[in-house]
Parts: C-alpha cells; sequence; structure tokens
C-alpha cells in the first residue's frame, strides 16, 4: 500500500524519473524575502491577490478539454485537485487520495479518497465522481489533453468498490501508476461537472469568468486541507510582458507569471519586486514534422539539429538562465541520469553534407512561433541566424497566440513548450497520438521500449530501458532539444508563501500564498 509520507518504490518511480533540478537549486532560487524585510508575519486573510498570466480568446474553465494556455492551467489547478500532486522538487504525494494499493504484478491497484472531501456545492466528492473523471478524460468522441497519459486505462474496467474506494483492472502491468495522477491534466471532477459553472473541490471556488479578460475566485473555507489564506483571487490575462511589469511596479498585479529573461536583472535590483526564479523541467523544443517533407528524411533532421549552437542559444534566448539540452527529453533523470550519448555540438560542414546526401541543399523552411512563454520566439531568431552557416534559409514567423493554437499540431516546423516528469512528457508528446506530438513521430522500436518502461517496477531494470530509449530518441528523433529553460516569475515584495517548483508552479499552488 502507498499512503502519503510512507517511501515505496512506485511512489518514488517518478521522482526517480524526473527531470530535476540539481540538489540545492530550489532553496538558492526561490528568491523568498528575508526575515527581516517582512512587513508583517501574520497573514491578512481577507487580502485579495491579483495575479497576471498569459491567455487568450480561446480561454476555458474545463481542465480536460483545454488547449493548455497558461491562463487556462493556473484557474483549473486552483480549482480542481487530483488524486496525488507534484512538490516542490518534483517528489509525488498523495493529495485526493488516501492510499493506492497493487496486487503483486501491478495490473490492479486499489485506490482509497480521502474521507471528507467536500465539491464547492456541499457534496461529498466520491468513487462514483473518480469513475466520471475517468470516462471523461478517456472519451474518444470529445479528446482531452490527458488522455495519453492513462490510455492503458478502459474504463470499463475501473469499478467502485465503496464510497471511498476505486479498484482499477488493467490489461498490463503500470509501475508509476501513483505518479501518473499527478499530472495537471488529470484533475478530478464531480459528476455533474458543467464548464460553465464550474465546482471542484480546490482551495479556490469559482465566481465568474470573462474569456480573454480576467476570472475572479474565493476561498473554498471547507477545503480538505489547510484553506487558501487570501479571501479573493482575481486572475487577469496580461498576455504583453511589459504590461505584466508595468501593472506589478504600479501596484495593479501581486504575481505576474511573465517574465522575460532580458528583464531578470533589473527586477532583481528592484527592492519593491522579487524574482521568483524555478530551475524547471521546461523543454523548448524546436520540432520538426517527420511526416512530411523536408523532414520524413533522417538525415535533414540530423543536420538541423547539428546546425544549432546551443550555448549560444541558451545565452542569447534565455539570456543565461537555462541549460544546454542534447536532443533528449529531460533536464535530468535521476537516479538513471542521462544515457552515456556524447553531447551534440554544433558542426556545420557535417551538416552540409547531410543536406546534401539528402538532395536539399540550399532548403528554404517557414518556421513557426508564439510569444507564448519566454524564449520562443528568441530560439527562432538565433536559430535561423545559425542556420545561414548551413545554407539553409529559415523565415520566422511569429504569430499571435490565437493563430499559433488554431493550428496547433499541425505546423512543419515550430517551437513548443513542454514541462513534466520524464515517462509522462514522452506518452504527451513522443508516442503516436499524444496531445504534445507535434512532431508526429512514431518510431516502433521507441515506442515498444516507452511500454516495457512503464511496466516495470524494479529502478534499475527501468533505467536500462530509459536509456536506451534516448538512445533512439537522439539518434533519429523529430525535436531539436537544444535547451532547457528556467521559469522566471516576479512578484510584490509583501507577497509571502511562494516557493520555486521543478514540475508545477507556485501559481498553481496560490492557497499557499499570502499577503500581510
Amino acid at each position: 500500500m502507498f499512503t502519503d509520507g510512507k517511501s515505496s518504490i512506485l511512489l518514488a518511480s517518478r521522482r526517480e524519473l524526473l527531470l530535476g533540478l540539481a540538489a540545492g537549486a530550489t532553496a538558492a532560487a526561490v528568491g523568498v524575502v528575508a526575515p527581516g524585510d517582512l512587513l508583517a508575519q501574520t497573514p491578512n486573510t481577507d487580502a485579495l491577490l491579483r495575479v497576471a498570466v498569459t491567455g487568450g480568446n480561446a480561454d476555458s474553465l474545463d481542465p480536460h478539454r483545454t488547449q493548455g494556455q497558461i491562463s487556462d492551467i493556473v484557474r483549473f489547478m486552483n480549482l480542481f485537485d487530483g488524486l496525488s500532486e507534484y512538490k516542490p522538487d518534483a517528489s509525488v504525494s498523495l493529495s485526493m487520495a488516501e492510499s493506492f494499493t497493487p496486487n503483486a504484478d501491478a495490473t490492479q491497484w486499489v485506490v482509497k479518497l480521502r474521507p471528507g472531501i467536500k465539491t464547492h456545492s456541499g457534496a461529498d466528492f466520491t468513487a462514483d465522481d473518480v469513475l466520471f473523471t475517468v470516462k471523461r478524460i478517456l472519451d474518444k468522441d470529445n479528446p482531452t489533453k490527458g488522455s495519453a497519459l492513462i490510455n492503458f486505462i478502459d474504463p470499463a474496467n475501473v469499478k467502485k468498490i465503496d464510497d471511498l474506494t476505486v479498484e482499477f483492472s488493467l490489461s498490463a502491468p503500470y509501475g508509476p501508476f501513483v505518479d501518473v495522477w499527478a499530472n495537471r491534466y488529470l484533475r478530478m471532477v464531480p459528476r455533474d461537472f458543467d464548464p460553465s459553472n464550474p465546482i471542484g473541490t480546490g482551495a479556490f471556488k469559482f465566481v465568474s469568468f470573462t474569456p480573454g479578460r480576467e476570472s475572479q475566485f474565493e476561498r473554498f473555507d471547507a477545503y480538505f486541507r489547510e484553506p487558501a489564506k487570501v479571501k479573493r483571487l482575481f486572475i487577469s490575462n496580461i498576455s504583453d510582458a511589459a504590461a505584466s511589469i508595468n501593472a506589478l511596479r504600479g501596484g495593479q498585479v501581486d504575481l505576474a507569471y511573465k517574465i522575460p529573461f532580458a528583464e531578470a536583472r533589473v527586477i532583481e535590483a528592484d527592492t519593491s519586486l522579487r524574482l521568483l526564479n524555478n530551475p524547471t523541467t521546461m523543454a523548448l523544443p524546436i520540432y520538426m514534422r517527420t511526416d512530411v517533407e523536408p523532414f520524413n528524411d533522417v538525415r535533414v533532421r540530423q543536420a538541423f539539429r547539428l546546425i544549432a549552437n546551443r550555448e549560444q542559444m541558451v545565452k542569447v534566448a534565455l539570456a543565461g538562465y537555462g541549460s544546454v539540452g542534447n536532443d533528449l527529453q529531460g533536464r535530468s533523470i535521476a537516479p538513471c541520469g542521462p544515457a552515456p550519448i556524447p553531447q551534440r555540438v554544433q558542426d556545420i560542414e557535417k551538416a552540409k553534407a547531410l543536406l546534401a546526401e539528402a538532395g536539399k541543399a540550399d532548403l528554404s523552411v517557414d518556421l513557426t512561433t508564439v510569444n507564448g512563454t519566454a524564449g520562443m520566439v528568441e530560439c527562432a531568431q538565433v536559430f535561423a541566424q545559425q542556420a545561414k552557416a548551413a545554407g539553409v534559409t529559415v523565415n520566422v514567423k511569429v504569430l499571435d497566440e490565437a493563430a499559433y493554437l488554431a493550428n496547433y499540431g499541425n505546423w512543419e516546423f515550430g517551437v513548443d513548450f513542454l514541462t513534466d516528469t520524464y515517462l509522462s512528457v514522452v506518452a504527451r508528446s513522443l508516442m503516436p497520438g499524444g496531445t504534445f506530438n507535434t512532431s508526429h513521430w512514431n518510431d516502433e522500436e521507441f515506442n515498444a521500449l516507452y511500454k516495457k518502461a512503464v511496466s516495470i517496477s524494479d529502478v534499475n531494470d527501468r533505467c536500462h530501458v530509459i536509456h536506451e530509449m534516448q538512445r533512439i530518441e537522439n539518434e533519429r528523433g523529430g525535436n531539436i532539444l537544444w535547451g532547457f529553460a528556467n521559469l522566471l516569475n516576479a512578484y510584490n515584495a509583501r507577497l509571502q508563501g511562494l516557493e520555486a517548483y521543478t514540475v508545477d508552479s507556485a501559481f498553481y499552488h496560490l492557497r499557499k500564498a499570502w499577503l500581510a
């Protein structure tokens, strides 16, 4: 049995595979106000917390049928809970679930809910709500962002044992079952869920919502854990970074999500503000659709990977707030560590030779990007400059968020951002049918290894399989994974309780934030 606070192999499995930060980095990155700087030690429980996030007119309050905009995620992570959740260091703890109990080969899992969980309407959250949520996420007629994460589950084989107990019978072993439920796209909803009037179990309950503009929430006093420390929460859509920072400096908001790397030093020097530097698992892949010309030729993909000067991209596109990638998912994969693959470095002559061999010399391509998160535009511009040396013309097309998302998944050459633990990000972005598989990569050998990896409970055995997956991804994958970005947030110095996160974000846990 796996219960909150008890160590176990499977509860640790995502920890062992996390795309994490180096030891001790969290404490250095938090940027918490020193005790001597605090204006008061006691939270003002009647306070209003005002948050600025990026978003668009396609905003949604639905945690499952969403385009995955930051504004959507911030809203639903504070409205709803999961069976388990990520802690700041990317380890997993239990949330709505009191325990997970597997059978001997991990083909059956019994989930026991915490007693006394209430929804915002005052009803009990029960096993029937879990069954409803699972069926909703896996509804093939209404695709969801989380479906690829739990497509090993057949809703027909999920049954209620009693009001607080659910049994999952699987067709194959699934070792990291506890950890997968920590993913943001697997939030639990009650069985009468209506996105136009979203009832959840989270620390904040819904008040009002104007898509593309703002949303308002208030503290849910009957929350099953410690209630939020502020009374009201306003979330404003401010996609322009300069406007977001100006609103922060002017006192219109307390916390701003989108901070350009170029502004970081200025904010650090401002005594009225604080910088939250999250050394996250966020990758900014430049993806190449492997099912269409010219990227259906692996030689072209290899050439484009050799064009990238990764150190320069991190220095310029991320202003140094990040680390170099090696065309592999994962900033690090503890305790496995990365596969013993040499770091790929820029080699223009080899890139030119590969393009000539593929009959693609003097290639011209459009690279589509969006000003979605810091570095997405800048990395495209830097890569375009680097490509000139190989005789490749890269035309950078910067779209607004709505236009980019309207054709998401269909751009032939584009920039995306992904942040998650290893097996989850593989399921969503490298497996066929994955909702973020923008490269349309479908490698039979890799797919088989993934299925093998998730069936293994033994850590060392799983590491061997993951290393082989990485070798294949590095050799013939569809992404230029040039680097991993730190995520920078800024906040008013009066705001307390924020922590740097590796997988999640302080914005997803606003119940912890407080104002004097």
